[in-house]
């Protein structure tokens, strides 16, 4: 009997763990793409430098300045603005159908994982408070 609750303690001391880390690096993530939950600025601005979190924020900002650019090249004055060719023509969607079938269900995905993280979150709540 002694041995079984050693065994049922180390399992579940064991999957406490695992979900503990398992909400810990879902966090990361949400904040990495989002920003952080507490509504605070990710990077502090300083004049002209900004100061980044770490070295790969730093390596992203440069690429999506520079994608901006390439896009300035490519799509000249008209980039960033809404341009109707015929007045009175629907403005076609850039997307493919491909992107936003992904985009939705992305979203759907997000949903459910922000639930169950919440789940266990409230679930660990009430066991120690």
């Amino acid at each position: 009997m002694k041995r079984k609750t050693w065994k049922l303690l180390l399992l579940g001391g064991a999957l406490t763990f695992i979900v503990l880390f398992g909400i810990e690096m879902s966090t990361t993530g949400i904040e990495r793409i989002y920003g952080p939950m507490d509504g605070s600025e990710p990077y502090a601005n300083g004049g002209d430098r900004a100061y980044y979190a770490n070295e790969t924020d730093r390596r992203i900002a440069e690429l999506e300045k520079e994608l901006d650019d390439v896009r300035r090249i490519a799509y000249g004055d008209a980039y960033g603005r809404d341009n109707n060719r015929l007045p009175g023509m629907p403005v076609e969607e850039d997307t493919a159908a491909v992107n936003r079938i992904a985009d939705s269900t992305s979203g759907i995905l997000q949903t459910a994982s922000s639930k169950g993280i919440r789940f266990f979150a409230s679930l660990f709540d009430g066991l120690l408070n």
